[in-house]
């Protein structure tokens, strides 16, 4: 009897004991089983913006024409009548060099052509007589005709006396004074029109197939950080230099407000193409590798790889897309890393004072 009660005794704690251990390991296979969750990432929505493509380069401001006056006659400088910065019209006198003995060689000179021509006409018409010789005729006639060319030269002599300028513009720089003697080819006055000014650089030729006369032109001076003054490529080089791989191009600046100087270093871009609709996403949504650039559009809580060409970059850290994406696309911008085709996302909302998405 005793016998029979410790068995049913065992048997029952056995039951017992299984129970427990089944019991464990369901709660053991519940508490590893894996929570599903996605990627956490921020998300952007494609922007709608106008953009420019811009291909940049520097160079330098010249005057549209610049003019080195120099002196043709040899004399004494008898009075300037400009200086630096001087606005100056053509034909606006600007020195005047002592012409004194030329006017009186010129004097003399005329006299003996009218003696010259007085004689020519005496010996015309004793040769309808054949009193005198055709050779003697012939040599009245030359000599009057030696004196004519003399009179003309000291003429024009005289007239080179007064230099006068040759275009509209201002004067860069002065080289003499008042009183000093000068030779022909002495340096007088720089003269520049400085209005348009001239924009002389040099654009990488791999951007040669994008350029065209007639182009806008954006140039920023270091003197005005602020403004952007407008421009136009006006010449292309036929060639590139073999020395910079690049091809040098020529823009005509605005300069009507007399703010820009000959001489000024300039950064310039030349507008090649403009899109008021253009697709803008933030740079952080973008990976390049091996040379093709790629992001993520995120649609319907999964995550969508699509190869993507870039155009200009913007404002704000906004870079253009040319193809791979739609108006109504979010793309993200947070954990690319961790993202590739197919994978499942978690929207997150940025954090409290983070710049908003656009």
């Amino acid at each position: 009897m005793k016998r029979r009660a410790r068995l049913a005794l065992l048997g029952a704690l056995a039951v017992c004991a299984a129970c427990g251990r089944s019991t464990g390991t369901q709660h053991e296979a519940v508490a590893a089983e894996p929570t599903q969750a996605g990627v956490p990432v921020t998300v952007a929505r494609v922007s709608v913006r106008p953009s420019a493509r811009l291909v940049n380069f520097v160079g330098t401001l010249y005057g549209n024409e610049e003019v080195m006056l120099s002196s043709q006659v040899e004399g004494q400088i008898r009075a300037l009548s400009a200086d630096l910065g001087d606005q100056v019209l053509a034909g606006q006198l600007l020195a005047q060099i002592d012409d004194d003995q030329w006017r009186a060689r010129l004097r003399e000179t005329e006299a003996m052509l009218a003696k010259a021509r007085a004689d020519e006409a005496r010996a015309r018409q004793l040769r309808e007589r054949n009193i005198v010789s055709a050779q003697e005729y012939e040599s009245m006639k030359t000599h009057a005709d030696v004196a004519q060319a003399q009179c003309d030269t000291l003429t024009v002599t005289i007239d080179h006396a007064r230099v006068v300028s040759p275009i509209t513009g201002a004067v860069a720089k002065r080289f003499v004074s008042a009183g000093e003697y000068v030779r022909p080819g002495s340096q007088l006055y720089s003269l520049v029109v400085e209005d348009p000014l001239k924009l002389r650089g040099d654009v990488p030729e791999r951007f040669a197939h994008e350029l065209q006369i007639g182009q806008a032109v954006q140039v920023r001076i270091d003197a005005y950080p602020d403004g952007v003054f407008n421009g136009r490529l006006a010449r292309i080089s036929p060639a590139s230099n073999p020395q910079n791989r690049a091809v040098g191009v020529e823009a005509e600046v605005d300069n009507r407000d007399r703010r820009l100087k000959p001489g000024f270093f300039a950064n310039a871009a030349v507008v090649t193409r403009t899109d008021d609709r253009a697709l803008m996403v933030p740079q952080e949504a973008l990976t390049t590798f091996a040379g093709v650039t790629r992001l993520f559009v995120i649609r319907d809580g999964t995550a969508h790889q699509r190869t993507v060409q870039t155009g200009t970059r913007g404002s704000g850290g906004m870079v253009e897309i040319l193809e791979g994406i739609a108006p109504d696309d979010a793309v993200a911008t947070s954990g690319l890393t961790k993202l590739s085709e197919g994978t499942a996302v978690a929207v997150r909302t940025p954090a409290a004072g983070a710049a908003p998405t656009p």
